[in-house]
């Protein structure tokens, strides 16, 4: 074996032990916490550890989930297109930082929620109209409504869209904060102390808003169902 060679074989085997102490160390930091399991705390010391097979894994894992969540946040495809390229960005830039303390979908989504109620205190200080881009066919939507039969005729498609669109334009009429709320809940599923740590705010004013912001919703879909003809 050349002089060439050895160096690079030890380049090369210096750099893989490397990668394996930052992840030893990360995998023992996040253990100490105690909040994830054995099978995040070794997915988390592999973002650490910089691999990029586990950021594809990552963006893969949580695509969707960011985009769905950023068109019912935003009301257009675009803007959320832009706000989940941003809210990646942070997560990679940060992972460095993440210790545990939460779960890792958590820690996701509080960065996410950041960036987009950011997003809309600015667009609400320079007085942007609010548009909502109803008609557009987003990857990861989750119907809000679903219809029971698998063969649905061509009016429940009709009604089913009208709903649809019915519940994003109530959406965009709360305030960012109420929004964000009853996205987390009554989309995402998550519960009021995950709410809270997200949003870094007490379990009860979870609460209060959650109430606040269904009795607004609940107001709005009904204005607009009634017009409709057709009942919530």
């Amino acid at each position: 074996m050349s002089k060439v060679s050895v160096s690079l074989y030890n380049q090369s085997t210096l750099t893989r032990k490397l990668v394996g102490v930052r992840r030893e160390i990360a995998l023992n930091e996040i253990e100490r916490s105690g909040v994830l399991d054995a099978q995040e705390s070794v997915f988390v010391s592999r973002l650490q550890a910089n691999e990029d097979a586990a950021y594809d894994e990552l963006v893969r894992t949580y695509h969707a989930q960011m985009f769905h969540v950023a068109y019912r946040m935003l009301g257009d495809s675009n803007d959320a297109a832009d706000a989940v390229q941003e809210i990646f960005l942070k997560v990679f830039r940060n992972v460095q930082r993440f210790r545990g303390d939460s779960s890792l979908k958590t820690w996701i989504y509080r960065i996410a929620f950041s960036e987009i109620l950011n997003r809309l205190r600015w667009w609400k200080r320079r007085f942007r109209s609010s548009t909502v881009s109803l008609d557009d066919d987003h990857e990861g939507n989750r119907q809000y409504f679903h219809l029971a039969s698998a063969n649905p005729s061509p009016l429940q498609v009709l009604e089913s869209k009208e709903r649809e669109k019915a519940i994003q334009q109530a959406l965009t009429k709360l305030s960012g904060e109420h929004r964000s709320i009853v996205i987390l809940r009554d989309i995402e599923g998550f519960s009021y102390s995950e709410i809270a740590e997200i949003l870094g705010i007490s379990s009860g004013t979870v609460k209060s808003r959650l109430a606040r912001a269904r009795a607004d919703m609940k107001k709005s879909l009904a204005r607009h169902l009634s017009i409709q003809g057709m009942e919530l």
